[in-house]
């Protein structure tokens, strides 16, 4: 029984060092490294050590997925989407500043089976109040382009798998990634904003 909770445990939760067993850029090239995976109260932190570069990210996890976002620096937030079939998307959202804090976000008048189109969001958040305003989804190829304004804008790049959409939004270069946790594997596929071609990942765990 023992042996059977502990394979459990390595399928479901993303915990731990992973090497990057091959990958490829969004132009293509390849890269190796490793990733750190840590719990972070609901959600987790994550820390690319790569041949093209590092990275520091959050990640939600979902049905067996690792669901993140990274940028150069500390100025981005991730979104989380569950796309229904009504047209609507329930968000939940996170940043580096916020310390773990899921806050949460309703887009309305999307057309069912659709994810492009103009929103209506309202949301909320622990440090800001209550917000409300617009959002826009452009598919570019295999990518998403989010445009958010509400007084302010923002803009983001985005990645779907199957019901989720993955955002990754604020300044600078921004990276969506998804990946479906495999036992000690996890297949990856990321996207970064301004691309429309996807990179790609598999993880092996290390320990």
């Amino acid at each position: 029984m023992l042996a059977q909770a502990n394979i459990s445990q390595v399928k479901t939760s993303p915990e731990g060092t992973w090497t990057i067993a091959s990958a490829k850029s969004t132009t293509g090239t390849p890269y190796s490294g490793t990733v750190q995976i840590h719990p972070m109260g609901k959600i987790y932190t994550m820390s690319w050590l790569t041949t093209i570069g590092d990275y520091c990210g959050l990640a939600f996890v979902e049905d067996g997925y690792i669901f993140a976002g990274c940028a150069f620096d500390n100025n981005y937030g991730i979104t989380l989407y569950k796309i229904n079939p009504d047209g609507t998307l329930d968000g939940k959202w996170i940043s580096p500043s916020n310390q773990g804090v899921i806050d949460s976000e309703t887009a309305v008048n999307g057309t069912p089976g659709q994810l492009e189109g103009t929103y209506k969001i309202n949301g909320t958040s622990l440090k800001s109040g209550n917000y409300q305003g617009e959002l826009k989804i452009i598919q570019l190829d295999e990518t998403y382009q989010l445009t958010w304004s509400m007084g302010i804008e923002y803009q983001g790049v985005g990645l779907r798998t199957n019901d989720w959409l993955i955002v990754c939004w604020g300044g600078g270069n921004l990276f969506a990634l998804a990946y479906e946790i495999q036992g000690y594997k996890a297949q990856g596929r990321w996207a970064r904003f301004g691309k429309s071609s996807l990179g790609e990942e598999i993880l092996e765990r290390i320990c």
